[in-house]
């Protein structure tokens, strides 16, 4: 990848935030990628319509505010707990910090791109995921074992392409088991349109805020809201106030925001790789 793919990057989406270099350098993995053909095999039968949430039962549910870009008093707590502070590491040695969220007992969800340094363009190779995290003493859980991931695109021909920005990562632990996860809504054009929905993400020194707003626009793959969002929200939690996922938060424009609608493409790739 060239240095247009990182102008890009800059320009068009919510990207990740550098960070300084990491005294852990968290665990490390590998990426697939899933190209058009491979979608377009895809069949529906055997996947689930929808994923249940889950509270661990030491973990207090939180009420969801309606308040503007709140900073989130209790991160520990769930929904909240179930929300990775993604500190990675690319093969170009350089670091950088995202959002991910949890969506089974051992499967994260994030956007492509933060997988990729803007920088260099070179994927990432090592990932520390905290969950709960108000600081780098502060959190509920830490993941630096292994990691394996699927992304919805390589970035063809160094552009960057906001139609696949999504990934799927596999962890080593049953983490969620720890943090809780999010429900999954395949949500149809009508349950999205207009309706309200929350997004939590790491943007701005890696405090964890959230904010709500409505649905405007929606097409195959992505959607689009009237919710303020940060750099480092990339990879944020699109949900609802059962604490159902219907999105990934990705990019923007100067006049909305935008994200990865969930979608039976996602949702295969999770029942292929045996993780639905």
């Amino acid at each position: 990848m060239n240095r247009l793919l990182a102008v890009l990057l800059v320009l068009l989406t919510m990207t990740s935030v550098c960070v300084r270099a990491e005294d852990d350098d968290g665990g490390e993995g590998t990426i697939s990628f899933v190209d058009a053909a491979q979608a377009d095999s895809f069949v529906s039968g055997g996947a689930p319509a929808s994923v249940e949430p889950f509270a661990p039962d030491d973990l207090e549910k939180i009420i969801l505010g309606s308040d503007d870009r709140v900073k989130v008093k209790k991160p520990k707590e769930y929904p909240y707990s179930a929300i990775a502070y993604m500190v990675v590491k690319g093969s170009c040695k350089c670091n950088w910090t995202c959002t991910g969220f949890m969506v089974t007992k051992n499967t994260l969800l994030t956007a492509a791109h933060c997988m990729v340094c803007t920088k260099h363009g070179k994927w990432a190779k090592n990932i520390t995921f905290y969950f709960g995290y108000k600081s780098k003493k502060n959190y509920r859980y830490r993941y630096k074992s292994r990691w394996q991931a699927w992304a919805g695109t390589t970035f063809p021909e160094h552009r960057y392409t906001s139609s696949d920005d999504w990934a799927v990562v596999k962890l080593d632990k049953n983490v969620g088991d720890k943090t809780g996860w999010f429900g999954m809504r395949f949500c149809t054009d009508s349950e999205l349109l207009g309706n309200s929905f929350c997004i939590a993400g790491f943007s701005g020194e890696a405090k964890l805020r959230y904010v709500w707003g409505t649905v405007t626009d929606v097409w195959e793959k992505q959607i689009g809201y009237d919710i303020d969002t940060l750099p480092g929200d990339s990879g944020s939690p699109v949900f609802d106030d059962n604490y159902y996922a219907v999105g990934i938060e990705t990019n923007s424009s100067d006049t909305a925001n935008f994200g990865q609608r969930l979608r039976d493409e996602i949702r295969q790739v999770m029942v292929k790789n045996g993780l639905l």
